[in-house]
């Protein structure tokens, strides 16, 4: 498997950059003492913002803490988790709820331990279709009592309806959010449509920050 070396929690897990996704990590497990979190979605307003490399990488230091973890990708429009792990894409979330399989049959195992990833399959003409159906509500279901956490990366909100319906059937949603784009306007928007369809915001995340200064992590364990 040819890793993307954006990985960094699996490629470089001594850097600042893995220890800010542990304590991302570390923050979902406090969120997760007060309520029953095990399936989280993992969108943005917009496309670029890393929404699918942040699941990734939570996927992996979820995994490494020893909590098993599926990442299943609901990106029917610019999938990127097969290509991010190394795994092939001729089946997938697709394959399972268009042919009513047991998701084990498209699961793939990740290079980590405890991390398997449900890569997207083929994508079809409709996906908000696929996303709304009874069998996506089970299929999440099913995954939910298979593991302990289900990361869920969804496309950008704005313009789309597949992360809304998909947050309906999910415990929370994690948004990601660019830096240096002036996105504030952007952001309440897809907020609000978030929550007009019941959905649970659980936190968000300020990615891509240029000027991030590893030296600020002053402690790294050898």
């Amino acid at each position: 498997m040819n890793v993307d070396p954006k990985l960094v929690t699996q490629s470089e897990s001594s850097t600042a950059w893995s220890e800010a996704y542990r304590s991302l990590r570390t923050n979902i497990e406090y969120i997760q003492v007060l309520h029953n979190l095990r399936t989280i979605l993992v969108t943005s307003a917009v496309p670029e913002a890393g929404k699918s490399l942040t699941a990734a990488n939570l996927g992996v230091v979820m995994a490494q803490a020893g909590i098993r973890t599926v990442i299943v990708d609901a990106d029917l429009r610019r999938p990127a988790q097969h290509k991010l792990f190394g795994l092939t894409n001729t089946k997938g979330f697709t394959t399972t709820l268009a042919k009513d399989l047991a998701p084990d049959v498209c699961t793939q195992a990740s290079p980590v331990v405890h991390l398997d990833v449900l890569t997207s399959g083929p994508l079809p003409p409709n996906p908000a279709d696929l996303l709304s159906s009874n069998a996506c509500v089970h299929l999440l279901a099913h995954l939910k009592a298979q593991y302990d956490m289900v990361l869920i990366d969804a496309p950008p909100v704005l313009g789309l309806s597949d992360a809304p319906i998909l947050g309906r059937s999910v415990d929370g949603v994690l948004y990601v959010i660019k830096s240096r784009f002036n996105s504030r306007r952007a952001d309440q928007k897809a907020l609000q449509q978030l929550k007009q369809t019941g959905s649970q915001i659980i936190g968000a995340v300020l990615n891509q920050i240029q000027d991030f200064d590893e030296r600020l992590y002053y402690y790294a364990s050898n």
